[in-house]
């Protein structure tokens, strides 16, 4: 085996010495439970129980294509935005997900569709958050890339379809009241009732992979102390296409940063 020149030996020592210290995921809390309602999509008769009931055309509680996993969530949002959005009224009127209509036709550039203007948002019911508690949470994602959001509340709101859909909410009063809307990027998704808002970016290769936010744990109530409860936002918007989530999971972590965990 031929010998590494010393020169190029001190330069990767060096190399090694100054390279950054890998980050680590946060030691969970001994006895730590899911916080998040059936965050494996198992339980639901028509649509997971503890979750936004999927329409059946841009929302989906499918079995997993790949067949190593049991059900899991599809979302598609290559679907043109306005027949989305006449759907979404109807479903919230109680419509149900085996009546959606077949998904008209899209063309490029697709900046008509979901993708381009609002995304397809998805929902978690509310669950207790507590006061000085850091969490982490980790999904599975197979598609591209998509926003999972932690949303911290005072108190618990309304769990109907919609019903923290910032543009969704303008376009049914606006369908109610009889009045035209323009195809417009609602990408502000959700109405200012939260406290606490933070994100995290899971997915972009074709395949089941696990994600969480690195070494930093959500704290929601570090700088929003009236936060009580939680909700997770699923909520995939570009390219055009079809997302699949399982297996999300907000377990509570053991935390330096956090009240509990400092000395002073």
């Amino acid at each position: 085996m031929r010998a590494i020149p010393a020169v190029i030996a001190v330069v990767l020592a060096a190399f090694v010495a100054a390279a950054p210290p890998k980050e680590t995921k946060p030691r969970i809390r001994p006895g730590a439970k899911n916080l998040i309602p059936n965050g494996d999509f198992e339980a639901g008769i028509d649509t997971p129980t503890g979750w936004q009931k999927v329409d059946g055309l841009t929302t989906f509680w499918v079995n997993d294509p790949d067949g190593k996993r049991g059900k899991v969530i599809k979302l598609d949002t290559d679907v043109l935005q306005e027949q989305g959005y006449d759907w979404w009224v109807k479903i919230a009127n109680g419509a149900k997900a085996k009546d959606a209509p077949k998904k008209k036709p899209t063309t490029p550039p697709k900046y008509d569709t979901l993708a381009g203007l609002d995304g397809v948002w998805y929902w978690s019911d509310f669950f207790p958050l507590e006061k000085g508690k850091a969490y982490w949470l980790t999904l599975d994602v197979k598609g591209p890339e998509i926003m999972a959001w932690l949303v911290g509340y005072p108190e618990k709101g309304s769990t109907a379809f919609g019903a923290d859909a910032k543009a969704f909410q303008e376009y049914f009063r606006d369908k109610k009241a009889g009045k035209p809307r323009d195809n417009v990027r609602g990408f502000d998704s959700i109405l200012a009732r939260y406290d606490y808002r933070g994100q995290l970016k899971a997915g972009g290769p074709n395949e089941w992979r696990t994600y969480s936010r690195r070494a930093k744990p959500f704290r929601p109530t570090e700088h929003t102390p009236n936060v009580r409860f939680g909700r997770i936002l699923l909520l995939p918007y570009w390219p055009p296409g079809e997302y699949y989530v399982d297996n999300v999971r907000l377990v509570e972590v053991e935390d330096p940063e956090t009240s509990e965990g400092r000395s002073d």
